[in-house]
């Protein structure tokens, strides 16, 4: 009896240790063993089932048409209430509420401060509420608050409302990230998210839409046109939020219910679709619900493997802050219309949406993560260039197509690097905290990239445009380091390892006090 017990105590610590071990070098036996204990603490998990790559093909198209499909209609509406204040600054926001560009640029900071503040504690508690709970929650809230945005009346009011946004934005995203890998396998990851980022593209394009017709609503019932657009967007991420209670189920076994009726996966899906994940990465085996504990944190924060994907989010995404919010008021100050500036910035958004997603495919069909951030980042880095060497007197037309040429490499690897950190962190818990650092960089990167375009450099923002380029350069050699980083970590892990037999395994098993990705038997992917 004290054998078994001790057994399954193991068996436990062994499951929040152990994560994928492609590459290590450890015997077929061992592995097949070790992945046979572990997976067996899940209900559904069948270690000799077997399907056809059609069954697979089948299973992964219905969590796209069901899960991906409305995660996109929820950041499609988030993104409305992020990017909105850049359509609002068209309609003489500024002067209706006695502020100036800078303070603009305050708000865009007080947003970040807040969002950044509410990141880990939001994250902390998702794995014990639920995803399919938290987050149409925090979408109803933020959708109350992008609505309160109607009562804007002065520069404190200002704040207040963009500090709502940011703290019940918080923990979306990386939230998200964490719900998709319990219905995703990692080599499927980048793909999916570039969908979920791409809806951020459209939902910029819509938004120039959207403001060209709604800011023309000014004095109607006696708002302004800015007041109209966040009404309108608030309201209708109200709706979305409440819906997604119903929508969203909590994972693959549990689909039956609500608005999803009788359920749309078979039983046979169902461990299908448990038994592949844990086969890809034994992590995922864990059911249980639990608050994400202080040493998982510090695990996250503290791991020097982890903090070259922060640097790269927070200086890559940089550029984006400044170019993505003033790029319909630089197109205006090229001599085109004010309500038409929105419009004209749509191909900018749709340039993005196919760079990103072509990126992303290619970084998941080759199996590749640095190289092509890599690349992708020099484009970028060659955009901004160009707006900056561009002469003063140059053709409005030609200023206008370097706009959108850079407004496409916004997030050009922003998926393959979030996908990287997720395939590269173990065990669940450290992961959920490593996404919620990586949304954080991307996000505190807002502060200086926001104050990198001053007003006294309207409308060219020439040396904010040098600031760009030079953080991007270093984004590039970010992407090689931890490439060679990673490789160097791998083949140290090889050579101690090297020659262990089946009972130099199953010591260290016992013994060992590594965690995650701590363990000798993870090898990381770059």
């Amino acid at each position: 009896m004290t054998d078994k017990k001790d057994t399954s105590e193991q068996q436990k610590v062994d499951l929040e240790r152990q994560t994928t071990s492609s590459g290590s070098s450890f015997s077929e036996d061992v592995s097949d063993r070790r992945l046979r204990e572990i997976g067996e603490q899940h209900p559904f998990y069948v270690h000799d089932m077997t399907w056809t790559e059609e069954e697979e093909k089948r299973l992964v198209r219905t969590f796209d048409l069901r899960i991906m499909s409305w995660i996109g209609i929820m950041f499609f509406f988030m993104q409305l209430d992020r990017g909105n204040m850049s359509n609002a600054l068209t309609d003489n926001i500024m002067d209706d509420l006695g502020v100036n560009l800078n303070t603009i640029t305050l708000g865009t900071t007080v947003f970040v401060l807040f969002f950044c503040l509410f990141e880990i504690p939001s994250n902390m508690i998702i794995r014990r509420l639920g995803a399919h709970r938290w987050i149409p929650f925090l979408m109803t809230m933020w959708g109350i608050a992008t609505t309160c945005q109607v009562f804007m009346h002065d520069r404190a009011s200002f704040l207040i409302c963009r500090a709502m946004v940011g703290m019940f934005e918080a923990g979306y995203i990386p939230g998200i990230a964490i719900y998709l890998t319990s219905y995703y396998k990692r080599g499927e990851m980048a793909v999916r998210l570039s969908i979920f980022w791409g809806t951020l593209a459209i939902a910029n394009s819509v938004a120039g839409l959207l403001a060209f017709g709604v800011l023309r609503m000014r004095g109607l019932a006696g708002l302004q046109g800015w007041k109209w657009l966040f009404l309108i967007e608030g309201v209708a991420t109200i709706l979305v939020g409440i819906l997604s209670f119903f929508v969203l189920p909590e994972g693959p076994t549990a689909t039956k219910g609500y608005l999803r009726f009788d359920g749309f996966l078979t039983e046979r899906q169902e461990q299908i679709a448990i038994t592949r994940l844990i086969r890809d990465d034994p992590s995922k085996a864990d059911p249980s619900k639990k608050v994400v504990g202080k040493a998982e944190i510090l695990r996250a924060v503290l791991s020097a493997r982890l903090w070259p994907n922060l640097l790269i989010g927070f200086f890559g995404l940089l550029p984006g802050t400044g170019l993505s919010t003033f790029a319909p008021l630089m197109i205006k100050s090229f001599g085109f219309g004010s309500l038409v500036s929105n419009v004209m910035a749509i191909p900018g958004h749709l340039w993005g949406l196919c760079t990103m997603a072509f990126v992303s495919w290619s970084s998941d069909r080759h199996k590749d993560r640095a190289l092509h951030g890599f690349v992708a980042t020099l484009y970028y880095a060659a955009c901004v260039l160009t707006l900056a060497l561009l002469p003063h007197d140059a053709n409005k037309y030609s200023l206008y197509f370097a706009v959108i040429l850079a407004q496409g490499g916004f997030t050009i690897w922003h998926p393959v690097n979030a996908a990287w950190i997720a395939e590269n962190v173990a065990p669940v818990g450290k992961r959920s905290i490593a996404l919620a650092l990586y949304i954080i960089s991307v996000n505190l990167c807002d502060i200086p990239g926001a104050n990198v375009f001053r007003a006294e450099h309207a409308p060219r923002f020439i040396p904010g445009m040098w600031v760009l380029f030079s953080v991007l350069v270093i984004t590039a050699l970010l992407f090689l380091f931890q490439r060679y980083h990673l490789m160097w970590v791998n083949k140290k892990r090889d050579e101690e390892t090297k020659g262990w037999t089946e009972a130099d395994w199953d010591h260290y098993y016992v013994t060992t006090t590594h965690v995650g990705d701590d363990r000798l038997d993870f090898r990381f992917t770059y």
